[in-house]
This record gives structure tokens, C-alpha cells and sequence, in this order.
């Protein structure tokens, strides 16, 4: 299913399922929610209406021919969908930089948003970006002192110099994998997604994405729910510990960056608890 944009930007949405509708929001920044929809289906779709929404300039969605990938657009997006699809309330799950959409979201808009579910996810991309580069050098054995970073543009480009060399080591997986072959399921899957590099250049070149938002927290009053791996390099396995989410709940998993890869059912499980628990 497309839909239209009042800017004119073709958003590409897929619902399937069963139960209390919930809206999946994917990382990357640039990614889609293919992935996600594939490995988790099986578990989510008995119990819940899951809509999956490639974000502008991703996946299967068209690019803003405008250049407007601004926070306020996406968030403007997310809520074009509810209202095209006539849902009055619905859950919001991020993972990763989609964590980041779903707590503005929810902000904007708690009269829709009957409950936040967060898997792995950045509320400060340069704090996950930091962690990033001091675990990878660690990797590769770098001891020299790394001065903090504290101009956007320069942590964008340590942060890519840092992936440059981890990926020669046959090590940049880590970041967000426990096993290469955690890896390789992914990747199999994701063989159809052609990169679009309009959406990322946006966001990592923009300092409005780069805020610390997880001042936002105390100031969401749904009910939460906090995912996190204990392996996960990509955004910190204690990068959720500076949330303060009112009714936040936290749990984590002995996983990367990718539990819906990992241990699907596992992961399921525990987002259908929390459902449950909040019905």
C-alpha cells in the first residue's frame, strides 16, 4: 500500500495481523522495516494489527524531491498514517534511530499513542556514536588517549574512519551482531534493498538529529517499554540507563543490536507481555 504525502512524497505502509494496532518504526537511519516483518511475524501478527512503514527516502518509499527529511516531516509522516488509516490510538515501537521518531511521537501526540515500545534505541546519537568509536578502537588494539569529540561533523567522520577500519579487520559486525552468522541472516534478507544515501547524509550532517533527547523522557507519560542487548555496541548496552521515562519498564536481553535476528521468539514474547500487561 502507498500513500501520498501532503508534500507529495510517496510513503510506502503494509499492514498485517491481528489485534491492537501498532505502527513499527526501523533504524539505520535509512533502513526499512522488511527485515523486522520477516523474522518477527510469526510471533507479533497473531496478537497484534502491526503496520510497517518505510520512512521517506527509504526502503521501498520515495525520496523527498523537496530535500525535507527534517525531524518535524517525519514525525508529520508517521502521523499522516494514523490518520490515512483511520486508527484512533495505537502502540509506537522504534528500534534504533526509529526510537528516536517514536519518543518525538509520542510527545506530540499521547491522545494517539495508547503505549511506546522501545527496542535498542538512541536518544542521543552522539553519545551512541561515541560509544561506537571507543569500542572499536578497543578492537583494534588502538590504546592512544581519544580526545572527546565534540563538533557533529568531526564524530560523523571519526565515527566512519573507526567503521573503515573495523570492516578491513573483518570486525565492524561486532558493533551490532554476537555472530557473523547473525550477520549473514540479515544480509540474506536484505539483498533487495537498494541504499539510498539521500535520508542518511541528511541525518548525519543535520546537529537537530544529533540533540540529546533523552531529556524528553520524563516529560512522556504512556506507559513504555525499554528493550535493550547486552551486547549492543551500536547504540550502548547502558545508553537506556539515562532514560526517565514516568511509567518506563526496562528489560534486556543477552543480545546485539539486532534481537528480532537473534532470538525472535524471545523477543516477541516480552513485547506481547508488556501489551498485555497494559490492556
Amino acid at each position: 500500500m502507498h500513500i501520498k504525502t501532503c508534500d507529495g512524497v510517496t510513503l510506502y505502509i503494509e499492514k498485517e495481523g491481528a489485534g491492537v494496532p501498532c505502527i513499527y518504526l526501523h533504524g539505520g537511519p535509512g533502513y526499512w522495516s522488511k527485515s523486522f516483518q520477516h523474522f518477527t511475524s510469526e510471533f507479533l501478527h497473531g496478537q497484534l494489527e502491526m503496520i510497517y512503514l518505510d520512512q521517506r527516502g527509504c526502503g521501498r518509499s520515495r525520496l523527498a524531491e523537496n530535500g525535507d527529511y527534517s525531524l518535524e516531516r517525519l514525525i508529520r509522516d508517521i502521523e499522516a498514517v494514523r490518520s490515512h488509516l483511520k486508527i484512533e490510538e495505537w502502540y509506537v515501537m522504534g528500534h534504533s534511530f526509529g526510537g528516536l521518531l517514536a519518543v518525538n511521537y509520542a510527545h506530540l501526540f499521547p491522545e494517539h499513542t495508547k503505549g511506546l515500545i522501545l527496542t535498542n534505541s538512541t536518544l542521543n546519537m552522539a553519545d551512541s556514536f561515541t560509544h561506537q568509536i571507543l569500542k572499536g578502537r578497543e578492537w583494534l588494539g588502538i590504546t592512544e588517549k581519544q580526545n572527546p569529540i565534540n563538533d557533529t561533523a568531526d564524530l560523523v567522520n571519526t565515527f566512519y574512519a573507526t567503521a573503515h577500519q573495523l570492516i578491513e579487520e573483518n570486525l565492524f559486525y561486532k558493533l551490532q551482531f554476537n555472530t557473523p552468522e547473525d550477520e549473514q541472516r540479515l544480509r540474506v534478507i536484505d539483498e533487495a534493498l537498494s541504499p539510498q544515501p539521500d535520508f542518511q547524509q541528511y541525518i548525519f550532517s543535520n546537529e537537530e538529529y544529533f540533540q540529546d533527547f533523552t531529556c524528553l523522557t520524563e516529560k512522556v507519560i504512556v506507559p513504555t517499554f525499554v528493550l535493550s542487548g547486552l551486547f549492543d555496541h551500536a547504540v550502548g548496552p547502558r545508553h537506556q540507563e539515562s532514560f526517565q521515562f514516568p511509567n518506563g519498564i526496562y528489560k534486556q536481553l543477552e543480545s546485539g543490536h539486532h534481537p528480532y535476528v537473534e532470538s525472535p521468539a524471545e523477543f516477541s514474547r516480552a513485547i506481547l507481555e508488556f501489551i498485555l500487561d497494559n490492556n
